[in-house]
């Protein structure tokens, strides 16, 4: 591996004759903003104010296969900004007339940073030191026209509405800078000349790498990991992918495939949890179920696909880039199939196929995801082709989804659940499943509690693990008959939390205390019906409760219609019976 670390002024880095930066398809598009962007600015002024010799702007690292072309892998953010504050600075130039013009002729200084220059020639517009291959077409088309000669005259209108709404990173740091510029040029406190000839000169530096291989850079990347937008493990193996297929041939399809996925990431607002890593992270235990590896101690992302060993690995896993399941043409199609699902189970998904997924989401980790997606490749072809069939679907999924429920549940009872328990548990059950063997000879291995564990299990517990328990148990009592949206849902506590200092039918404050955390007193009520119940007595609960009578949540109703009017420590005892005893009859009946 060579590389070559130099100390650059940005500047002359940016304004060397016939250089070429280039930011590949395959990075992040442009995400800096205003923030950013003022931190920038505060920075570069403070170290002028200062009298500063040098200032450091942090590090580029790039790789090169041609001469003065530059492959930027970390630093696109930094790079391009300082494009657009150049841009700025040539315009307030450009726009002065001669008489105006500084000693040194700043125009052409800073647009040296922007452009090719010939002395018998001037300025080749067309040859931009910075072209962007990441950004979308609407992008390329910003970045292009404030890189012109002339720049639209819209996007020097302050005025111009249609700029103000102009969500482009481009264009809208673009004209923060020129505003900045234009402010501090008209300013008294600071020389306008010294400050360009700060800006211009070796004051502002950054730590250029330059490595003679994609792999190289990206080696010195992750040690370094500089000060930007860190690369992810997807944009890392994005880089991989997209120099395989540069070299067989397709890169657009590649290039459109993946921008496609990002494009459906990005466009489901509610999304929280589905990302390109997370994506890889669920093909990679999918590709180690394929192997019958179930091993908890689990290989980074990385080194699974690329490295054919690790060295002082406890366990060499080689089978992924052995096998080059990078690589194969399946790859990038399942990557989209399994997008779509995890994006929105519920256009795959109905019955109680959807619904046992509706609680396995409110599981307190993450580890039964990998035997869903193990379930959508194990069934691919339903997903893969033009028109998906929900019942066939559903039909496929519900008693493979119906075991990891129990078993995950049961893990939950039992006070088991850690991650690395339900990690050795899920990755078995996921080679089990695509090797066809039975899925319930793991959950055999876990018994139900006994009624008074349970309840110790149970008592006083945070309410997170409170809502799943009551989740799972609504359900139950409805039979999974039909959808009940958790979004909305709050732990009511039925006797009130708030002790009232009364004596009122045997109750006191050394039994309220003993009760009040028991699951028999916890029940699930929308955010606005549990304000309303707060620290009510039952028979004023209950008229809260009828009014939530067209709930789905069946066991709301039935307290709505009891006789009586107090909530005492026999119902209390009552319902943490039957509670224990709906659950283990839902897991006997299914086991």
């Amino acid at each position: 591996m060579n590389f070559k670390p130099e100390q650059k002024y940005i500047a002359k880095m940016l304004s060397e004759e016939d250089v070429k930066f280039i930011i590949p398809p395959y990075q992040r598009p442009y995400k800096w903003g205003i923030n950013e962007c003022e931190t920038l600015w505060n920075d570069i002024v403070n170290a002028f104010n200062d009298s500063d010799d040098e200032y450091f702007l942090g590090s580029i690292i790039a790789f090169s296969e041609e001469k003065d072309e530059f492959q930027i892998i970390d630093g696109q953010q930094r790079i391009t900004t300082f494009t657009l504050l150049f841009r700025a600075f040539y315009e307030c130039f450009k726009t002065e007339s001669n008489s105006e013009k500084e000693k040194g002729d700043f125009e052409k200084d800073f647009g040296k940073c922007l452009w090719e220059y010939k002395n018998d020639e001037g300025f080749d517009f067309d040859k931009q030191h910075l072209q962007s291959e990441v950004a979308t077409e609407k992008e390329k088309e910003n970045l292009n026209k404030i890189l012109s000669d002339t720049i639209d005259e819209n996007l020097i209108q302050k005025d111009n509405k249609k700029i103000k709404n102009n969500r482009s990173p481009y264009v809208q740091n673009y004209l923060y800078f020129k505003d900045k510029l234009e402010e501090l040029k008209g300013s008294q406190t600071l020389s306008w000349s010294k400050f360009c000839n700060f800006v211009l000169g070796k004051n502002l530096f950054v730590l250029f790498v330059v490595c003679d291989s994609q792999e190289s850079a990206m080696t010195i990347f992750n040690t370094l990991n500089s000060r930007g937008m860190p690369l992810s493990n997807a944009d890392v193996l994005k880089g991989y992918l997209y120099k395989h297929y540069k070299e067989h041939g397709n890169i657009d399809g590649f290039i459109n495939q993946w921008s496609e996925i990002e494009a459906n990431i990005e466009s489901v607002e509610s999304n929280k949890d589905v990302n390109l890593d997370f994506l890889f992270l669920q093909y990679m235990h999918i590709i180690r179920a394929v192997n019958k590896d179930f091993d908890t101690t689990t290989p980074g992302l990385l080194d699974f696909f690329t490295k054919e060993s690790k060295e002082n690995s406890k366990k060499k896993v080689t089978y992924g880039y052995r096998d080059k399941w990078l690589y194969k043409s399946e790859t990038m199609p399942f990557i989209t199939c399994l997008t779509n699902f995890w994006l929105k189970p519920q256009n795959y998904l109905q019955d109680k196929s959807l619904l046992y997924m509706n609680v396995l989401f409110l599981f307190q980790n993450s580890s039964w995801k990998s035997f869903v997606s193990c379930l959508v490749w194990k069934n691919k072809e339903h997903f893969i082709c033009e028109s998906t069939d929900k019942n066939v679907i559903s039909n496929v999924f519900e008693a493979p989804l119906l075991e990891l429920l129990k078993t995950m549940s049961l893990l939950f009872i039992n006070n088991q659940a850690t991650t690395n328990t339900t990690d050795h548990i899920v990755f078995k059950l996921n080679v089990n499943l695509l090797h066809s063997i039975s899925l319930t000879s793991e959950i055999e291995k876990v018994s139900y509690p006994n009624e008074e564990n349970f309840l110790n299990n149970f008592n006083n517990i945070a309410t997170r693990r409170a809502k799943y328990l009551l989740y799972l148990y609504a359900y139950i009592y409805d039979e999974f008959s039909q959808p009940i949206d958790v979004s909305c849902l709050e732990v009511e506590h039925i006797l009130p939390k708030q002790w009232q200092n009364a004596n009122f039918n045997g109750w006191n404050k050394e039994s309220h205390k003993e009760y009040l955390e028991q699951i028999g007193n916890k029940i699930l009520l929308p955010k606005k019906s549990n304000v309303k119940c707060t620290d009510n007595f039952f028979a004023q609960k209950k008229k809260e409760y009828a009014d939530f009578a067209n709930s789905h949540l069946k066991e709301v109703q039935y307290l709505a219609n009891l006789p009586q009017n107090d909530w005492l420590k026999e119902d209390i005892k009552r319902r943490n019976k039957e509670i224990y005893t709906r659950l283990k009859n839902f897991f006997r009946e299914n086991l």
